[in-house]
């Protein structure tokens, strides 16, 4: 799949890129948005300013015991940035698409828009620009619904101890939230021209990494 639009909309100073660590669970539950347990979420912010150039942020949220995917949606509300691009590369399936079937309009307006943004402000990297990136690998955790439920009546979670290591998945979703951000960043890279702000954003970038320990090691 090819989308020309993505590079038609410009590269933007400020923006977010998210990434999702995703377990697969109840077969049935397929024709479900929430069919794989979303484990985790990670987000790089990058935000720019005339006097103070290129800053970078990373932010990770994983489920907790007791936890669904609401609690993760709710995190996403409040750490979204309310401006600027959003990126993300498919993560078994569309990240939008998954995004926008799971937040509620009323509980997560700020989410629920983006995600339905995908002609405006989310650029959803297709694979002919990610065919490179390799996401972390992320097993299935057993179905606990139980034989007596109908698929409805099951919830999209699972015990913590089965899921992805926290330790662990949060470096694996900054250095893939970074790698879909330079692959987007990448589109306007011009090699002979180093004051665009795309060049510039890049080279913040890799001073940024050089400084931040968790940076460096995703």
């Amino acid at each position: 799949m090819i989308d020309l639009t993505i590079e038609a909309r410009g590269f933007a100073p400020s923006a977010a890129a998210i990434a999702l660590r995703t377990a697969g669970a109840c077969p049935a539950m397929r024709y479900r948005p929430d069919f794989r347990v979303i484990a985790a979420i990670g987000l790089f912010i990058v935000s720019h300013s005339d006097g103070d150039g290129y800053r970078f942020q990373t932010a990770t949220r994983h489920l907790q015991e007791g936890e669904t995917t609401v609690d993760l949606m709710a995190w996403a509300e409040q750490h979204l940035p309310g401006e600027g691009a959003i990126v993300s590369w498919s993560s078994w399936g569309s990240t939008p698409g998954r995004l926008a079937r799971l937040a509620d309009r009323e509980l997560h307006p700020r989410l629920s828009a983006a995600a339905h943004d995908t002609a405006g402000r989310w650029r959803d990297l297709p694979q002919s620009l990610t065919w490179h990136l390799r996401q972390a690998s992320s097993w299935p955790v057993p179905c606990i619904c139980g034989t007596e439920l109908y698929s409805p009546d099951c919830t999209a979670t699972a015990p913590v101890s089965l899921l992805p290591a926290e330790d662990v998945t949060a470096p694996e979703l900054i250095a893939e939230a970074i790698a879909g951000w330079q692959a987007w960043a990448r589109l306007f890279h011009d090699f002979d021209d180093d004051r665009h702000p795309a060049a510039q954003a890049l080279k913040a970038l890799d001073a940024w990494r050089r400084e931040s320990p968790l940076a460096a090691s995703a």
